[in-house]
């Protein structure tokens, strides 16, 4: 049985997969499950995985999405 984590909070996101107005964030998403995979900050990705295990990344960008196992590509930042 798993154990609750209630001291975490949920990260707040965007549906959209569109950056804020006055932000440099974007959200990167899978192509057909529209699961996250990495949130893009300042021209560099960052994508967390179980564990604590966090890389931070430049472009060209490939990720298995862990959700439906479709193989996605980010070329550069979203604008």
């Amino acid at each position: 049985m798993p154990t609750p984590f209630p001291s975490r909070q949920a990260a707040q996101t965007r549906r959209s997969g569109a950056a804020n107005a006055n932000s440099t964030t974007a959200y990167w998403r899978c192509t057909r499950c529209d699961k996250l995979l990495g949130v893009c900050r300042d021209g560099r990705m960052h994508l967390r995985f179980a564990r604590g295990h966090e890389y931070l990344v430049g472009f060209p960008v490939q990720a298995t999405c862990r959700g439906c196992g479709t193989l996605n590509h980010a070329t550069a930042p979203a604008r």
